[in-house]
């Protein structure tokens, strides 16, 4: 009789003991795991200045200068997967220790951040620090924040440095094809896969599909480097385009008003540009192939349309039905860019990019022909989801 009540006292005593286990085991592998992060730190951190060093000595094989930033991407990438790691291991170790704290009796300690993970966490963890605030709350979340922010940022400037010395000391074309384009082009797609990971794993709410501005972007980089531009950049229609389909896939998570106009305008602006460069620009002026001028259009015109669309169409659409007040909202981006480069030319002599907009090489009813057809390409993008809706609610 008197045996029962010690063996009821013994359950929790034994549960408590397998908690305890449990959480050392935990614990065990977060400090595993946190050292092998801060390894490939010091690993990292230490190839940046000896492969630097390496380039400009004699005798290194230039060819290979391209691909000098590659382990560092794969480096940074395993050492983001350890991170994550680390931190689930640190969410399954708090509902134990959580565990252990009630048993304790120990709730109201643990709630003033004396003991636990709430003692520590106000000092690494980000979302604890913007959460619980508290005296110079962003000194600390800056803190927090820079030493991997600054990592990562160092790996993406010594990238683009490397790509840089490997287009200068392989100055051959087209011979430099394997030593500075396809190195530089996996540098690019190393980095969107590190982005689009990191991303997935420490903010899964904020989902922006990091490929569409990367490509975006790489064009529009792209096409600034066409050395015989005589218009600014920023007057390319397809580097507008591709600057609202980037700040559309920013804005994704909080979707300001405007926002399904701003992504539709960008994606008609991409692929009109890109129709009208194949069907118009080609046939009537031919194909350039000097090395900055053809990788900018294959960047701009074939690799960033696909990508859209595809980044739009793939899995949850980021796209919307419109309304009609909406679709000619869109019209508003082609009106102001006409009127804009009309007006740069007449007032700046800036040099009107397009033949068939140019009032003095084609005849004012011509191009009265193209902005009608532009404006019925705008109305055609921003309509053409319509039909199936209309489908499905008939």
């Amino acid at each position: 009789m008197n045996d029962q009540p010690a063996e009821e006292s013994a359950v929790p005593e034994a549960r408590t003991e397998a908690l305890s286990a449990l959480l050392q085991t935990e614990d065990a592998g977060i400090q595993n795991a946190s050292q092998v992060s801060m390894a490939l730190i010091g690993i990292i951190t230490a190839y940046l200045p000896v492969s630097v060093f390496a380039v400009y000595q004699t005798g290194f094989p230039p060819g290979l200068i391209g691909y000098l930033p590659w382990p560092v991407v794969f480096l940074m990438l395993y050492q983001t997967v350890m991170i994550a790691g680390t931190s689930r291991r640190a969410r399954s170790a708090r509902l134990l220790e959580d565990e252990l704290i009630r048993i304790a009796g120990m709730e109201p300690e643990s709630r003033r951040g004396l003991v636990g993970s709430r003692a520590r966490n106000p000092i690494t963890n980000l979302y604890t620090i913007v959460q619980e605030r508290g005296d110079r709350w962003v000194s600390r979340y800056i803190a927090a924040l820079l030493p991997f922010l600054g990592l990562y940022a160092l790996g993406v400037v010594y990238t683009f440095f490397m790509c840089i010395e490997a287009a200068r000391l392989n100055p051959d074309y087209p011979t430099r094809f394997w030593v500075v384009i396809v190195p530089s082009l996996g540098a690019v797609l190393l980095w969107s896969i590190f982005a689009d990971s990191a991303m997935s794993y420490f903010t899964p709410r904020y989902k922006i599909n990091i490929w569409v501005p990367i490509a975006a972007l790489t064009g529009i980089w792209l096409q600034g480097q066409q050395p015989d531009l005589k218009t600014p950049v920023l007057l390319l229609f397809s580097v507008l385009s591709a600057l609202l389909v980037t700040a559309a896939a920013i804005a994704r998570p909080i979707k300001p008003p405007g926002y399904q106009v701003i992504l539709r305008s960008g994606i008609a602006g991409i692929l009109l540009s890109s129709l009208a460069y194949w069907l118009v620009v080609v046939p009537t002026q031919g194909l350039r192939t000097d090395e900055a001028t053809m990788w900018a259009n294959i960047s701009m015109h074939v690799v960033a349309p696909i990508v859209v669309i595809a980044g739009v169409r793939v899995g949850h659409s980021l796209m919307q039905p419109l309304t009609l007040r909406q679709v000619l909202a869109m019209m508003i981006f082609p009106i102001a860019y006409v009127i804009t480069l009309w007006t740069a030319n007449a007032a700046f002599a800036v040099p009107i990019p397009y033949f068939f907009l140019d009032p003095g090489q084609t005849p004012p009813g011509l191009i009265a022909v193209v902005c009608i057809a532009v404006a019925g390409f705008y109305v055609l993008v921003g309509l053409i989801d319509r039909v199936p809706l209309l489908r499905r609610t008939a």
